[in-house]
This record gives structure tokens, C-alpha cells and sequence, in this order.
């Protein structure tokens, strides 16, 4: 699947700190195969289990099986 210019130029761009991903809030950036996606608002004051679930649906973190 080829990239857009806009992600390949965010992706290509490195600094003496690194690569930048995303060049502001609304670029979409996907992990492990999800489908791209805008970074998420959270509450002013995310409680725990809030940032577990941004976490997951990004596709950052999983469940470990019982």
C-alpha cells in the first residue's frame, strides 16, 4: 500500500532527536497494524481505567489471556 506524501514526508523528516511521526494532532499515526487514526482527547483528569482504554483501542496495549 503506498503512503500518502503527507506521511511519507512526516515520516522521512529526522532530527538530531530522532524521526518525527505526526507532524500535529490531527496527522493520523497507526502501531501493529491498526488503521491510522488522530490522536485521542482525553478528560482533563483521565482516571486509570480511561487511559487503559485509549491505550487498547489505539492497539498500544492488549489484555494478557487468563
Amino acid at each position: 500500500m503506498a503512503l500518502s506524501n503527507d506521511t511519507q514526508a512526516a515520516a522521512a523528516q529526522e532530527t538530531a532527536d530522532g524521526t518525527l511521526v505526526g507532524r500535529n494532532s490531527t496527522s493520523k499515526v497507526g502501531f501493529y497494524g491498526t488503521t491510522p487514526t488522530v490522536r485521542p482527547q482525553v478528560a482533563a483528569s483521565p482516571n486509570a481505567q480511561g487511559i487503559v482504554d485509549a491505550l487498547k483501542a489505539l492497539g498500544l496495549i492488549t489484555q494478557a489471556a487468563s
